[in-house]
Parts: structure tokens; C-alpha cells; sequence
């Protein structure tokens, strides 16, 4: 009995799933030309720099003096804003890279292992700055607590951190490849 749609729960992807996207040749072409590729990683990036703002509201309505209705209505539109930046983001993001940094090596060919470990390689060079950055900003910044009901809720950069440890890989191959 052979297994229709194999499940590679290391890479959380199934072989249907990257098959489809590595054999999909003429949908979602507004996405895989690389300046749109871009956008989505400029878009990413924002909504990553966003989500560790969070950790820093507090502070910043203090200094903004925002009133009661205004406060709520812009953390709720922030919010909104970065959820579908993140989570739509990283959707399309993987589409238009299709799927080819979270492929397992049998699914690939040799061209495409090549490009996901050389996107890898430079992704976790750039996650060193990233996890340097948000330490220094932990460290700097305005007091950070983790688990905080009220004031600098620090899990906020935690949680930038680990989206962008997700995201890096596909957001490194969008931003280099010239075809896909």
C-alpha cells in the first residue's frame, strides 16, 4: 500500500502540497515576479518590526497622550494591519517561492537544494544581526518584562523573533532569485 500524500512533519509540509507549488507554472504570476517578491519581503519586514513595537505601547501612548477612544481605535487598526502583513505576508511569500525553502531534499532537484541552502546560509547570517538587535533593544530600550499584564510587555520582540526565524529562508530566496 503506497502512501497518496506523504506528510514531512519536520518540514511541516506534505508532498501534495509541494508538488503543487513546485509544479504550478502560470497561477499567481502578479506575486513571482521578484520587484513583487520584494514587496512582500518589505511588507514582511515592516509587520515583523511592528509586532515588536508592541512590546513598547505602553510607553509610546504615554508620550503620543493619546485619548481613551483614539488609543483603542489605533491599536486595533496597528493590529489588524499587522496581523494581515505578517500572516498574508508569509502566505504569499511562500506561493511566490514556491514553497522551495521549506521543501525536504527529495522533493528537489539539485538546482533548487543549492538555492534553499545558499538562501539558508545567508538567512541565518542575517538572524545572528536580528537576535543581536532585539538583544541591544532589550538591553537599551525602555524596560522590558516578559508576561506583563501592564507596562513593556517584552514577549512581543520574542515573538518578531521568532516569525522572522519562520520567515527568513523564504524571504532571503524572494529577495535573491531572478526566476523561481
Amino acid at each position: 500500500m503506497s502512501k497518496k500524500n506523504k506528510i514531512y512533519w519536520f518540514e511541516g509540509v506534505t508532498e501534495k502540497g509541494v508538488k503543487s507549488l513546485l509544479t504550478e507554472k502560470n497561477s499567481h504570476l502578479v506575486i513571482k515576479s521578484q520587484r513583487n517578491r520584494r514587496v512582500l519581503v518589505i511588507l514582511m519586514a515592516l509587520g515583523l518590526v511592528l509586532i515588536a513595537m508592541g512590546s513598547y505601547w505602553p510607553t509610546l501612548k504615554t508620550n503620543l497622550n493619546l485619548p481613551n477612544g483614539a488609543e483603542l481605535l489605533i491599536y486595533s487598526v496597528t493590529a489588524i494591519f499587522v496581523i494581515i502583513s505578517v500572516v498574508g505576508g508569509y502566505s504569499f511569500l511562500r506561493i511566490s517561492v514556491r514553497g522551495i525553502a521549506d521543501a525536504p531534499d527529495e522533493l528537489l532537484d539539485e538546482r533548487q537544494i543549492m538555492i534553499r541552502n545558499t538562501s539558508f546560509r545567508y538567512a541565518y547570517f542575517l538572524m545572528g544581526y536580528v537576535a543581536l538587535g532585539s538583544m541591544l533593544l532589550t538591553v537599551t530600550g525602555p524596560e522590558l518584562q516578559l508576561f506583563q499584564s501592564s507596562g513593556n510587555d517584552g514577549s512581543f520582540v520574542i515573538i518578531a523573533v521568532l516569525f522572522a526565524f519562520a520567515s527568513m529562508p523564504s524571504m532571503v530566496l524572494a529577495w535573491r532569485e531572478r526566476d523561481i
